[in-house]
């Protein structure tokens, strides 16, 4: 069993890594769930609740690779932010989400011939890519309110 986790530790730890990512996101977004406010609640507070129970999920995934891998999934959080601005919850969103995809790539590059576990993070890394550019998109919106929001208070004033 030693040389087993020996042998997978730079594996077990990129994934613990990642592990703490995802634990990160989940208590982000659970934060930003209940105190989203204004008109985006209804359609913000949703979203960042789906995507709570998402990152835990992945957590749980990738934890049950790094027993079956000999190691020990962490229970080590990542660096979590709070806002009570939409536009900065986002921000903080993508940061971590970025974050995250960064370490399923790290993990494949030292997956090695392991087809299941490369396969799961091939469908992370799709997923974690796929929430970064959804965020992208989000942002850009809210920052072109804002703009507008912005400059109509500016000429009315």
């Amino acid at each position: 069993m030693v040389a087993l986790v020996m042998k997978n530790a730079p594996l077990i730890d990129a994934l613990n890594r990642a592990i703490a990512l995802e634990h990160a996101a989940g208590l982000q977004y659970q934060h930003q769930a209940l105190v989203v406010r204004g008109l985006w609640r209804p359609v913000y507070a949703p979203r960042f609740a789906e995507a709570s129970q998402e990152s835990f999920g992945h957590a749980e995934l990738f934890g049950q690779k790094v027993v079956a891998l000999g190691g020990v999934p962490t229970l080590e959080v990542a660096v979590t932010k709070q806002s009570l601005v939409l536009e900065e919850m986002l921000e903080h969103a993508l940061d971590v989400e970025t974050k995250a995809l960064d370490a399923y790539r790290q993990a494949l590059e030292l997956a090695g011939d392991d087809v299941a576990l490369t396969t799961m993070l091939e469908d992370q890394i799709k997923a974690e890519t796929d929430d970064v550019e959804e965020l992208e998109l989000l942002l850009s919106e809210i920052r072109s309110v804002v703009s507008r929001r912005d400059a109509a208070l500016r000429s009315a004033s």
